[in-house]
């Protein structure tokens, strides 16, 4: 009903002229970064209405550009206006300034470029390779680098940070004397290398804040509950096509999770539209396409990203007395592969559909085991039944009836191995029962989009042995970037021998700092001495801006 609903406010909006916008916002832990580097975000989506956080779509699309194309496309998951992830920039990425723009599938609607207000500049130096961004390198001598003027970082807000150093510990306070906020914090190391000018939340607030009138000329669906995964049928006529449609089905399931199981039908032309919750994580999708006997189809999936000109991106000054400091940002690297076992998971959008039905589980280990499919069923599952159709066996499932005194057995059921759906029992009949740890029995009815089912039944290996399956042509097992799960890097680091070169401290993209309230915060201090900063950037809950960056030394 949701997403009914957002589709027609969607459309209302399209043909009426609304003025609303959304607009995002990035903040990074930095802007400077040696090719390799992970790039750690946080994501502020507002209502250009009202300076408030947009409540509307439930997921952004970056992409770090410049004038050579897109370098890397990630995804980001939004609750509420906030989203955090992060990425890695390619080792083999030139050296250059690059654009990082976010964006939500309603500013694809959008004609012109105003949706990247948000956007921010990073400069990516690469230590193994001669390549550069074309046109996108100034050659400077070390006496002019060192006049270049660094842009002073503006101010908004009362929120304050604090650090007090004390040997190899770092007690960082953060202080909110006003009402609450949501805060990105970021603790780094500042050397010789001078960063890009970019705006800060204060400048962006002020530039959106009830002053669009975009113009929506093209269709895409808002993503109110998550990334909508688009695909096509390939592989048949469109005489086919034309028998299929409104009348197939295609299902996209991610091995290990019953509830990342979506289902589309086949519509215009073959095209499919998925309606996700997000699929977390980089995972392997298995795709099917159920048509008519004889038809030997398959589904492909589209990319989601646009691939956007990056505007106009000022060449990245370089001089010879940068040496050091990228020597010590490239000894850094090694230090965040260690620490990157030490983030912190934050909370994401859970879609529990599957889950919240009602479930009955067998443990096989509990029971004796059968070395075949058949005999698993016949002896232990008794909900179960296998039924020969047209030549062919099935599973049913025997479920109470509404009045809970009859049973009734029922052929609209999805089957799954590993959370994977398998239309074709013949392919888990064939399997080694012994593989086969646990099976779940969903046994009530539920919809996937438009297609309703009686109950599901999940078989799981407990090594997503499904991905070895020997599928046939219809189905096909795709690479699948999902969403970045949303982590924080708290700096709690424990050197496993060596010097510690890290040169981010801390990162917290979704800190909640609440009215009145002091956050004390312990960070371990880097091997080396230097100057370091606190960035501060957020939004208070009426709106205003929080921006402020403090600096200390260690010694």
């Amino acid at each position: 009903m949701k997403r009914l609903v957002c589709i027609i406010l969607s459309a209302l909006a399209l043909c009426t002229g609304a003025t609303a916008a959304e607009r995002v916002f990035v903040s990074t832990d930095r802007d400077v970064y040696i090719a390799g580097d992970e790039v750690w975000c946080s994501l502020f989506c507002i209502d250009s209405e009202t300076g408030l956080f947009s409540h509307f779509s439930a997921v952004a699309y970056l992409e770090l550009i410049s004038d050579d194309g897109t370098a890397v496309t990630a995804k980001v998951s939004l609750m509420e206006g906030r989203g955090a992830g992060r990425f890695r920039i390619p080792s083999s990425a030139p050296t250059g300034n690059y654009r990082l723009v976010a964006y939500t599938a309603l500013n694809i609607n959008e004609d012109g470029d105003g949706r990247f207000c948000g956007s921010k500049l990073l400069s990516v130096f690469n230590t193994t390779s001669s390549a550069r961004v074309k046109d996108g390198v100034s050659i400077l001598s070390e006496d002019i680098y060192e006049d270049l003027p660094r842009q002073e970082a503006s101010t908004a807000g009362a929120i304050t940070a604090t650090v007090n150093s004390r040997g190899g510990n770092l007690s960082l306070f953060i202080n909110n004397p006003g009402p609450a906020a949501t805060l990105s914090v970021s603790v780094f190391h500042l050397d010789d290398i001078v960063p890009p000018a970019n705006n800060g939340i204060d400048t962006f607030l002020e530039s959106v804040k009830g002053t669009l009138s975009p113009v929506y000329s093209k269709q895409r669906t808002p993503e109110y509950e998550g990334e909508i995964i688009y695909a096509a049928v390939e592989g048949l006529e469109k005489e086919a096509l034309d028998i299929i449609e409104g009348v197939s089905i295609a299902t996209l399931s991610a091995a290990g999770s019953p509830s990342d199981i979506y289902v589309g039908k086949v519509h215009d032309n073959g095209r499919i539209a998925f309606f996700t919750n997000n699929i977390f994580g980089d995972r392997e999708l298995v795709c099917e396409l159920n048509t008519a006997a004889g038809y030997k189809g398959h589904i492909a999936l589209a990319d989601n990203f646009i691939y956007p000109s990056p505007g106009n991106i000022p060449p990245l000054p370089i001089a010879k007395n940068l040496f050091s400091s990228l020597v010590n940002r490239k000894a850094a690297i090694g230090s965040a592969i260690q620490a990157d076992t030490l983030v912190s998971f934050l909370p994401r959008r859970q879609d529990g559909l599957i889950e919240s039905i009602e479930k009955k589980s067998y443990h096989l280990d509990d029971f004796n085991r059968f070395p075949t499919m058949e005999e698993l069923v016949v002896e232990i599952l008794r909900e179960v039944k296998i039924r020969d159709r047209r030549g062919k066996n099935i599973l049913t499932l025997t479920t109470n009836d509404a009045s809970g005194s009859k049973k009734i057995e029922k052929e609209n059921i999805i089957v799954m191995l590993d959370g994977v759906v398998i239309s074709d029992f013949s392919l888990i009949e064939k399997m080694d029962a012994m593989l086969i740890e646990d099976v779940d029995l969903y046994l009530q009815s539920f919809a996937i989009g438009t297609v309703s089912f009686d109950g599901a039944i999940n078989f799981i290996t407990g090594k997503n042995y499904v991905t070895a399956v020997n599928f046939p042509q219809s189905v096909r097992v795709t690479d699948f970037k999902g969403v970045s799960f949303p982590v924080a890097y708290t700096g709690r680091f424990h050197s496993q021998g060596g010097d510690d070169y890290r040169q981010l401290l801390y990162w917290h993209p979704l800190l909640e700092a609440g009215a009145g309230q002091s956050i004390g915060i312990q960070l371990t201090a880097p091997s080396y001495t230097g100057t370091f900063a606190v960035s501060l950037q957020g939004i208070s809950e009426d709106g205003t801006p929080v921006r402020s960056v403090t600096l200390f030394d260690i010694n």
